[in-house]
């Protein structure tokens, strides 16, 4: 069944489609810092400058000018930051899809965070205690836990993020079994070494390139059965032929046609406009603080990181792309 607001996201998206600048949907990521230190992640120690709450205020503003859909908070761990209600609220009060990532460790303390939400992504790597907490901190899986019912009871579209390694790989139909128990979509996703924010020294718990394929395999057909699946087949097909599962990226010859940098961008917490986080790119970015947004917008539409086996990321391009398939799974996701 098609909602209001998915009308109304689809006459936004015609009246805005003739622009050169086309930023749908944002990701942007207002801090690197984080109350937690998962053992795959080097987000917390990766320098950077924050931008003031008036500064993001004042670029969400100037993004609904030019047709944002939806907006993705995430960090590090977003709600940390004192104005984190503040920056949401303006965002749903602009008439944008208000979405965020979170361990739910403050969250747990403060459900009002929630409030100015209409998606949670909620980071629970294992149903059993010791791993989940062994993975990303001590108190990780009770945050979680406690953050995916109050998510839900205020009726909120909840989904659970995954993050799959050689500790958790078994317990992948475990997880979903238990997101389809609380009516949860569930994505599950490869950590990816070689990126810049995740830790090299636990690349001993990287999956091998086998097991990354038979992960899609299964993601693949448990869709096909009608599974609480987030994304669409399309999505983790490209990862059965892809060439080197040890490389997320490859370069195009000349301008890549990827829709990141296109239709969907990442913001820096210093400000600076990038295709996506693990875009591989021969690519200097533009800042919003220095140069504008829009001339930094414009700027990312031309980088030559033409692809990547990620389904998060083929999941964007297929929609974008109006792929019937893609076109399929956001209708059915209300």
């Amino acid at each position: 069944m098609i909602t209001a607001q998915q009308v109304k996201i689809g006459l936004r998206f015609l009246r805005h489609l003739p622009q050169k600048v086309r930023p749908f949907e944002v990701a942007a990521q207002l801090l690197n810092s984080c109350d937690q230190r998962c053992i795959y992640c080097r987000c917390p120690e990766v320098p950077t400058e924050l931008m003031s709450t008036e500064q993001w205020i004042a670029i969400l503003r100037d993004l609904r000018r030019l047709g944002t859909l939806r907006i993705k908070f995430q960090g590090g761990e977003p709600t940390i930051r004192p104005d984190f209600p503040e920056i949401c609220w303006e965002a749903r009060k602009l008439g944008m899809i208000t979405s965020t990532v979170t361990n739910g460790m403050r969250v747990a303390q403060q459900p009002e965070l929630l409030d100015p939400l209409m998606e949670v992504v909620v980071s629970l790597d294992s149903l059993q205690q010791e791993v989940n907490d062994y993975m990303r901190g001590e108190g990780a899986f009770e945050g979680a836990r406690r953050t995916l019912e109050l998510s839900l009871g205020k009726g909120l579209k909840t989904y659970v993020n995954m993050a799959l390694c050689r500790k958790n790989f078994d317990e992948l139909e475990e997880m979903l079994t238990f997101c389809e128990g609380k009516g949860i979509r569930m994505n599950a996703q490869p950590i990816k070494f070689g990126v810049e924010y995740y830790d090299d020294e636990a690349r001993p718990l990287a999956l091998t390139p086998d097991q990354i394929r038979d992960f899609h395999r299964r993601m693949i057909g448990w869709k096909k059965q009608g599974r609480s699946i987030l994304f669409s087949t399309l999505s983790f097909q490209k990862a059965l032929t892809w060439p080197d599962l040890t490389k997320n990226t490859i370069k195009s010859e000349g301008y890549s046609d990827c829709m990141a940098g296109k239709f969907y961008f990442h913001i820096d917490p210093d400000g600076d406009v990038i295709p996506c986080i693990p875009h591989g790119a021969d690519f200097t970015p533009k800042n919003i603080l220095r140069d504008g947004l829009y001339e930094a917008l414009r700027h990312v539409r031309h980088h030559n990181c033409g692809d990547c086996w990620s389904p998060y990321l083929n999941e964007r391009k297929a929609l974008f792309k109006l792929k019937p398939g893609a076109l399929i799974e956001f209708f059915r996701r209300g």
